[in-house]
């Protein structure tokens, strides 16, 4: 009966930390670290602001427990390590297709790391994010090697790359503009906007074949 009581009570601990935590990833996303009121998430999840000092300390700790997590499900919902099995040109096609899944699914990230770069000078993120960036100057690394990919800084590729996956979602309500007839950014546009990024990418990255020129006859 103990071992069970503590299961169950390990159960609701678990419970409770993700409710937490699901609050305050949308709560820093809206506000940053520095506005932020742990009140707010305590209310956002029903709980009291004693129980979220209780589970994490400072807001600092939850912040960063944030930034954690949200780097695991990446690494995981992305399936990261599995692309340096892939051929490069797969590789690449692949890791845009999965970012761009999960940025759909939590589009909120978007600001999140925008206001975490500039409120904080990308302290928290250092610490979780670089692995995202490893796997894709990996991918384009072994393009060039392989003779797929133009020769590039792998480094400044990876930036590129990223933004033109995550830019769509940082910049939504702006650019409605563009498209007038659509009262929302719908799946379809969504569907849309992915071809043609992973084209651009595509076409940005590829070794380009030097057609021979014509002889002029004179």
């Amino acid at each position: 009966m103990v071992r069970v009581a503590r299961l169950a009570k390990d159960r609701d601990a678990d419970r409770t930390r993700s409710l937490i935590l699901d609050a305050a990833e949308r709560i820093f996303a809206r506000d940053g670290l520095r506005a932020a009121r742990t009140l707010d998430i305590a209310s956002q999840c029903h709980v009291t602001k004693a129980m979220i000092h209780y589970y994490f300390g400072t807001k600092e700790k939850l912040y960063q427990a944030v930034l954690d997590r949200v780097f695991l499900e990446r690494i995981e919902g992305m399936q990261l390590a599995s692309l340096r099995a892939l051929p490069p040109r797969d590789a690449l096609d692949a890791y845009i297709s999965r970012l761009f899944g999960q940025m759909a699914r939590k589009p909120h990230l978007g600001p999140l790391f925008a206001l975490e770069n500039i409120q904080n000078d990308g302290i928290y993120y250092t610490r979780s994010g670089g692995e995202v960036y490893r796997v894709l100057t990996n991918i384009v690394d072994r393009g060039m090697a392989a003779g797929v990919f133009r020769a590039m800084d792998s480094r400044h590729a990876a930036i590129i790359i990223m933004g033109a996956c995550v830019h769509y979602f940082n910049v939504a309500n702006n650019v409605r503009i563009l498209w007038p007839e659509r009262r929302h950014f719908d799946e379809r546009l969504l569907r849309e906007h992915i071809a043609s990024a992973t084209d651009f990418v595509s076409s940005a990255l590829l070794m380009r074949r030097v057609r021979p020129r014509t002889a002029v006859h004179r």
